[in-house]
């Protein structure tokens, strides 16, 4: 297990603000986006920890995922059996007169954060470890209720989660939360994208018709009826 101290260099506040402006993201709209410190909304990057579901919600709000760095620089000693998103999906909506491209949406969001309680994932993978609750007292240096109070909790912070990860040798940013999360930067909704439509196709193309997307076409009533006919059989 890794000392705490391989965790002193990281501060949160100072990448998220790197990265917002580098974005051009205020402070004011990421307290927006996290519903925190509005107040006093350039105390976030003095935050040396933060939440971990508000992270998720800056990464989105920043088209920056947070997460992959930390992982991938404080949990690398560890494995990873789920697969973590690595590709783009957008969803487009087309304007077929000029068969431009109109908006496009990221299909992913924050919405999975609210749905993980992580406290509970804590327990039961201390419990297939063999850990029990003042074993995980000891490791933490802490109180038997301290344990308690952390595995009903359905958020933490990064640190504490990092800290966790290492003691129980489960990955549970790269497990949990990076399979799920699906941050991209969006398509500059004010340049122009011409819609190359043909019977097999959808190509999206830049201004000099260099290829930047192909989707393959369905044909949606065919799809319901070769299911009609496919119940009919059954």
């Amino acid at each position: 297990m890794k000392h705490d101290d391989f965790l002193r260099d990281l501060h949160i506040g100072e990448i998220i603000k790197e990265i917002a402006q580098q974005n051009g993201v205020s402070s004011k709209q990421i307290a927006e986006a996290i519903c925190r410190y509005q107040q006093n909304a350039d105390k976030i990057f003095r935050l040396e920890d933060m939440d971990i579901g508000d992270i998720v919600r800056i990464s989105y709000l920043l088209e920056y995922n947070i997460l992959i760095p930390i992982a991938e620089k404080y949990l690398s000693n560890l494995p990873v059996n789920a697969h973590i998103i690595d590709t783009e999906s957008y969803l487009l909506k087309i304007d077929m007169r000029t068969q431009r491209v109109i908006t496009d949406e990221v299909l992913y969001n924050c919405d999975f954060v609210k749905d993980i309680n992580i406290g509970q994932h804590i327990r039961e993978i201390a419990t297939k470890r063999g850990y029990t609750a003042q074993d995980m007292a000891k490791h933490l240096y802490c109180v038997h209720s301290t344990v308690c109070h952390l595995y009903v909790n359905k958020s933490l912070k990064v640190k504490k989660l990092i800290q966790i990860s290492n003691i129980l040798h489960y990955n549970f940013i790269a497990e949990l939360y990076l399979p799920q999360m699906a941050v991209f930067s969006s398509l500059d909704k004010y340049s122009d994208y011409v819609i190359a439509l043909t019977s097999q196709q959808v190509r999206v193309l830049n201004t000099d018709n260099t290829i930047l997307m192909v989707f393959q076409r369905n044909d949606e009533k065919k799809q319901k009826y070769n299911r009609r006919k496919t119940d009919n059989k059954t």
